[in-house]
């Protein structure tokens, strides 16, 4: 989906007219037939004005084994913020539908009433000025003297020095007689066939756009020439002698001429240029190759210059299973034997990441949860996990679905392969989870203790795991491992022993539900030890894994 929005960009419009000018001037300017051209010159100019005054709005549907997780994607990082990681907390941020902004918008005067406003008074001036100059015709047309009306042209007898035309009315200087008068009334009225007149009208509105663009003058300047040389080839098409009509020009262009922004003027300052061009032999087949290489350099250069500054968003459909769910009950496929005590357990669906925690009150501590859960995939719709298997869903009611899942190798409780269906209720996450998984994201950003932070474990042969972290942060103590899948990119995570009674003595801090000691052994090392196991493993503080970041987010998806 592509959206334009309007903003004034002077310094893109000024740079892409000045390639395209000299371009133009370096293969196309008197090389091609006054015709084609012109028609490059118009097309120039459009490419000029959607670039000066546009900025394209590109939505891409991205593909969600790509797409990072909207709720981490930042629009500008911070220069602080480590590579690969969000530099600010995710949890913090409004989570919205609308899509993340990669690129901004470089206009100089999107933001500055008073450079909009001279850029303004530019363009009244420049339509001041083409009020003037048809005023002054309709004064000259009162002065002159009609003479004859000849297929629907109007020929005037004017007090000037130069023949011209506007709109359907031909004045000829009273000066004029013979061959020079006929050439000239015959030069005339071919602009008028080819509607020169309103062709530099439109020329004028585009030049009044871009005032401040010193090429765009220059390419109306050019345009009123080929409109000249565009005449000058059909007069010779009719086979008037060359020599004598080039004599009459330069007879006519001697005598003084005044200058109209809008007249389709017999005579030129560019007369030298005009001889040269007559006396030419443009051959048709390399004057459609050098337009056709110009056309297509002004359509790479113009689509460089739009997608350079285009504001690129990602989006990615939502899928129905997004938001929270909490388990009605899970049993074997066709039976009602639910398979495991009543407890509350919700599961978290994203675009790339799902995980269920679950709770209950255990020994007066105020919750206690473990969780489980994976990155996932949405291919055509479908949410594969890390093993690529789809996760077979179907709806029971708007707020309800079922899924099933076979039955793991290490549930002794189930026949191997059984299949089990989960059914599932919207719900809105427990204040307690929600808070928990926000103090666990703040772990290391605001310590007030030596031991709050992001604890990794380091490799032993005693339990270490590379791994399983430990987050940290006033009361809780979260315990996370993610393990990478042999046969994918994608990573499972589990966790638990999150409990609310830490107690800090010294150097050493005891986890009541998660049955451990650990001890401080300077600022980023410490040694812990799980009671009851002749087992210890070293941690050592390290900043936040920004996959264990983008799974703590994914609770905020049904916080909305």
């Amino acid at each position: 989906m592509v959206d334009v929005n309007w903003c004034l960009h002077p310094l893109e419009g000024i740079v892409l007219a000045g390639v395209m000018f000299a371009l133009y001037y370096g293969v196309i300017r008197l090389r091609c037939r006054a015709r084609m051209a012109q028609a490059f010159i118009f097309v120039a100019l459009l490419a000029v004005t959607l670039c000066t005054f546009t900025t394209l709005s590109v939505m891409v549907e991205a593909d969600s084994s790509t797409y990072v997780n909207h709720l981490t994607t930042q629009v500008a990082p911070p220069p602080s913020s480590t590579m690969g990681e969000p530099a600010d907390n995710p949890m913090q941020q409004e989570v919205t539908s609308s899509p993340v902004v990669m690129s901004g918008d470089f206009s100089l005067l999107q933001h500055h009433d008073l450079l909009i406003g001279l850029y303004a008074v530019g363009v009244v001036a420049v339509m001041i000025g083409l009020l003037v100059q048809m005023l002054w015709y309709w004064r000259l047309r009162k002065k002159s003297i009609l003479e004859t009306e000849d297929e629907g042209v109007e020929v005037f007898t004017a007090p000037f020095g130069t023949p011209f035309s506007f709109f359907d009315s031909v004045f000829l200087p009273s000066g004029l007689d013979g061959d020079v008068r006929q050439y000239a009334l015959m030069h005339e009225k071919k602009h008028i066939r080819h509607h020169h007149f309103f062709k530099l009208c439109l020329m004028l509105l585009l030049v009044a756009l871009h005032w401040f663009n010193p090429f765009v003058w220059m390419f109306f300047s050019e345009m009123k020439m080929q409109q000249e040389l565009e005449v000058d080839m059909d007069m010779l098409a009719d086979g008037i002698d060359r020599r004598k009509y080039q004599m009459s020009l330069l007879q006519v262009c001697v005598q003084n001429s005044r200058w109209l922004m809008v007249q389709s003027a017999f005579g030129s300052k560019s007369l030298k240029q005009r001889i040269i061009f007559m006396n030419k032999r443009i051959k048709r087949f390399p004057s459609y190759v050098r337009w056709a290489a110009c056309m297509l350099g002004l359509a790479l250069f113009f689509v460089t210059a739009m997608a350079i500054r285009a504001q690129i968003s990602f989006t990615v459909t939502h899928h129905p299973l997004e938001g929270c769910w909490t388990m009605d009950f899970t049993r074997p496929a066709n039976t009602n034997k639910e398979l495991y005590p009543p407890f509350k357990q919700y599961a978290f669906y994203n675009h790339d990441t799902f995980f269920t925690p679950h709770f209950t009150s255990r020994d007066g501590v105020n919750f206690f949860f473990g969780f489980s859960g994976e990155e996932v995939v949405m291919r055509n719709e479908k949410l594969v996990n890390a093993r690529g298997e789809a996760l077979v869903y179907r709806f029971v009611s708007d707020d309800t679905f079922q899924c099933d899942w076979k039955k793991s190798s290490t549930d002794n409780s189930l026949a191997q392969g059984e299949v089990i269906t989960d059914q599932w209720s919207k719900a809105t996450p427990p204040a307690e989870i929600v808070k928990a998984f926000q103090q666990a994201y703040d772990a290391g950003q605001h310590q007030q203790r030596p031991f709050d932070g992001v604890w990794q474990l380091e490799p032993s042969d005693n339990g270490g795991n590379a791994n399983s972290f430990l987050l940290a942060n006033g009361n809780l103590m979260m315990a996370i491992e993610y393990v990478p899948d042999p046969d994918s990119t994608i990573y499972r995570y589990s966790g638990g022993g999150v409990s609310t009674e830490i107690t800090v003595n010294n150097d050493t801090i005891k986890s009541k539900m998660m049955e451990a000691t650990i001890v401080m052994q300077g600022k980023d090392h410490a040694v812990m030890r799980v009671d009851g196991r002749d087992e210890t493993s070293r941690l050592n503080r390290i900043p936040m894994p920004p996959r264990i970041r983008r799974m703590l987010a994914t609770t905020q998806i049904g916080a909305r």
